[in-house]
């Protein structure tokens, strides 16, 4: 079901899913993909970990926009501009 940790890549972002619901967290896609791909990919799904630390699968069509995140020096996140 879940890729394994060490074939993925994290995209730190804050979705925004049709319901109006912002959620923070990490989009997790294939060690060759980007954000834009995996999006347009054939699955329905999207694998994404919450802020706290909780795994799940986002359905596509609940996306409305994705916010990517930067992470600065500190480790602190910033909504990229």
């Amino acid at each position: 079901m879940f890729n394994s940790q060490s074939q993925r890549k994290e995209e730190p972002v804050q979705l925004v899913l049709s319901d109006g619901r912002v959620v923070p967290g990490t989009l997790l896609l294939p060690v060759t993909s980007e954000v834009r791909r995996a999006l347009n990919g054939d699955g329905a799904t999207i694998e994404f970990l919450h802020a706290d630390g909780r795994l799940s699968l986002v359905a596509k069509q609940a996306i409305v926009e994705i916010v990517l995140v930067k992470e600065n020096e500190a480790g602190a996140r910033a909504v990229a501009a």
